[in-house]
């Protein structure tokens, strides 16, 4: 059967022609499988991310309930896991610098601090205002007990 011009009669008998009767209507009955795939495929992606997101944060807040139980090594593979499997977002180096402030190694945990940072400036869209700052006082606090640290290291080597 031969296709429909636009400005033939419509074959609905309405007595008009196609282009002003029914040739939106059969466009979108043509349209609507391919629209229904990429709605359900757009919908099968969301729900991946959302997954994702979910495993992110569930990985991430166990590495901060091993650094409280103070399985620190474990604490530290999984951070690093979480470097790898997820470097998107800044949670990695947030939480390897918790494990270094525990074992009290401050300057490797600043760097670490410091690296969240340059993520959080690099991708500003995904983080507020004050995010940087509460970093940023963390690193001065961290500067301040290495320093005093290696002061005290110091004191003890000198003849006395």
């Amino acid at each position: 059967m031969p296709k429909t011009g636009r400005n033939d009669p419509c074959p609905c008998g309405s007595g008009k022609k196609y282009k002003h009767c029914c040739l939106k209507k059969d466009r979108a009955a043509e349209l609507a499988p391919a629209i229904a795939q990429r709605v359900a495929l757009q919908a099968q992606k969301a729900n991946q991310v959302a997954l994702r997101k979910d495993y992110q944060e569930e990985s991430s807040n166990a590495v901060v309930d091993l650094v409280h139980a103070g399985r620190l090594d474990e604490a530290e593979q999984a951070a690093r896991e979480l470097l790898v499997r997820y470097p998107e977002v800044h949670d990695g180096y947030d939480r390897l610098g918790m494990v270094y402030e525990a074992r009290g190694q401050f300057r490797e945990a600043a760097d670490c601090y410091r690296k969240v940072i340059e993520f959080t400036r690099a991708n500003p869209e995904d983080y507020d205002a004050g995010f940087v700052d509460s970093f940023l006082e963390l690193i001065v606090k961290l500067e301040a007990c290495a320093t005093e640290e290696e002061r005290a290291v110091n004191d003890d080597d000198r003849p006395g």
